[in-house]
């Protein structure tokens, strides 16, 4: 058995439609025993009697034989063959046709008549080499020729591996055709794919979605030529006439238009339609599938819709690589802390190259830093641990060498400022004893009662001149 397609199985009804055969020649030319005979077995075929007429033509070779002239003889085994074809026997049908014209007895037309019947009966039988002899000797007598005929020898052609002129025939079929069929558009479409004829394949199923738009087979053939072509455009165009006509379900083809809406600028848009399938149930909220509805929402500058897809997509990934994306988004949208988490986690999963590895420790660094509140050492110190990290790496060495020097200029300005701050103070503690002091004495002079307070500071003093005056050589 030869390949089978659908439009072959079309091919081989039609042919069995079409084959039906005249009445004998003329009956004035055939013996009159014969000519009776068989006149009754022609009226049994016209009243669907198709055995009993096959029994009286079988009758008639036996009784007759050998008598009957070459012309008797050819009209017998035509009519006999006719009644073969229409119980399915097609082989001795075509036995008894090649014996009908091999008597060279019947006229040129008739003769080429059955040479286009036997033409067909090859073609159903999947003799197709056969099939092509007969029809281009009938054509050779310039017959008036069908679309159906031609599209019936492309497909001969095709079966043969004849590429080039099953393309010639059906092309015949196309244009002979008073309107368009949808098979002979096909089986072009099928050859031009295997002649790698781009171009006019192009063409072709650009006339095919117009001819049948509801068909999305022909929209995505149309895309995927398109974008072999490297013309996105019209490629994302053919998907989304498709997908606005309520044809595209499948997950790939979704997942292909939101990937042209964020390449010609649109991702606020592939995101909605991601989002509206992954509702619906048509695309699975897979990490990859996430990670692209993020990339779309991110690329929209739409962060607070990223986000929760980031962390829906990390909680699912076994790699810190969507820890480390969900960490920079928090930290664009200024969650510092939940940035640190993210950042940790994308470390801890790991399976980063050194790159992204060097990066999260230099972000884990900067989102530990923001959450320092002014003299909150421990934070800061905990932000140096991460950029210490990050210096192993000759990527972001000086980076984080610089983070870390300005960590421990802060720290000195800290200490500087505590020690300036402690001196004044201490500095402020002792002028405002000295004027206490002076505002005691003052009493003192006056014969003022004095307070507590002053005598502890009056006495005091006292103390500390006689320690003075003893220290004194």
């Amino acid at each position: 058995m030869t390949r089978q397609t659908t439009w072959i199985a079309s091919l081989a009804l039609l042919a069995l439609a079409w084959l039906g055969l005249g009445a004998p020649a003329q009956a004035q030319t055939l013996s009159p025993n014969v000519a009776n005979d068989l006149l009754r077995a022609y009226e049994l075929l016209e009243n669907d009697e198709t055995r009993e007429a096959l029994t009286a033509l079988n009758r008639l070779m036996e009784r007759r034989g050998d008598a009957m002239t070459p012309f008797d003889r050819a009209s017998v085994l035509q009519i006999r063959g006719s009644a073969y074809v229409q119980l399915d026997d097609f082989e001795r049908a075509l036995t008894d046709f090649e014996r009908a014209i091999a008597q060279d007895a019947l006229p040129s037309e008739q003769v080429n008549r059955l040479r286009f019947n036997m033409a067909q009966l090859y073609f159903v039988t999947e003799q197709f080499e056969k099939s092509i002899e007969f029809f281009e000797r009938w054509l050779a007598d310039d017959p008036e020729v069908s679309a159906n005929t031609y599209f019936m020898l492309s497909g001969a052609y095709y079966q043969v591996g004849n590429l080039e002129r099953s393309l010639e025939s059906v092309t015949k079929a196309i244009e002979l055709s008073s309107a368009p069929e949808r098979r002979q558009y096909e089986l072009k479409n099928v050859l031009l794919n295997e002649l790698n004829r781009v171009r006019q394949r192009t063409e072709l199923l650009a006339r095919m979605v117009v001819l049948w738009p509801d068909e999305l087979s022909f929209w995505r053939q149309l895309s995927a030529l398109y974008l072999d072509q490297d013309d996105q455009l019209r490629a994302f165009g053919a998907l989304e006439s498709a997908y606005l006509a309520g044809l595209v379900k499948d997950e790939r083809d979704i997942l292909l238009l939101g990937q042209f809406y964020s390449s010609f600028n649109n991702p606020y848009r592939g995101g909605r339609l991601i989002e509206r399938e992954m509702d619906a149930g048509r695309v699975e909220r897979s990490v990859a599938n996430l990670e692209l509805l993020s990339q779309l929402w991110s690329q929209a500058r739409e962060h607070r819709l990223a986000i929760p897809i980031l962390r829906e997509a990390a909680r699912l990934s076994d790699t810190g690589q969507l820890s480390f994306r969900l960490g920079q988004a928090l930290l664009a949208d200024e969650n510092h802390s939940a940035a640190e988490t993210a950042f940790q986690a994308a470390i801890d999963k790991g399976e980063l190259d050194d790159n992204i590895l060097a990066e999260a420790w230099m972000l884990l660094g900067n989102a530990r830093f923001n959450q320092a509140g002014p003299g909150d050492r421990q934070q800061r110190r905990s932000a140096d641990q991460a950029f210490a990290q990050a210096e192993r790496f000759a990527a972001t060495r000086s980076q984080a060498r610089g983070w870390r020097d300005f960590i421990r200029a802060i720290d000195d300005t800290e200490t500087r400022q505590a020690q300036l701050e402690q001196e004044q103070a201490e500095r402020l503690e002792e002028a405002a004893q000295e004027r206490a002091l002076m505002a005691c004495r003052a009493q003192q002079l006056a014969g003022t009662t004095l307070s507590a307070e002053c005598r502890r500071l009056l006495a005091a003093e006292e103390e500390r001149l006689d320690r003075e005056l003893e220290q004194q050589p």
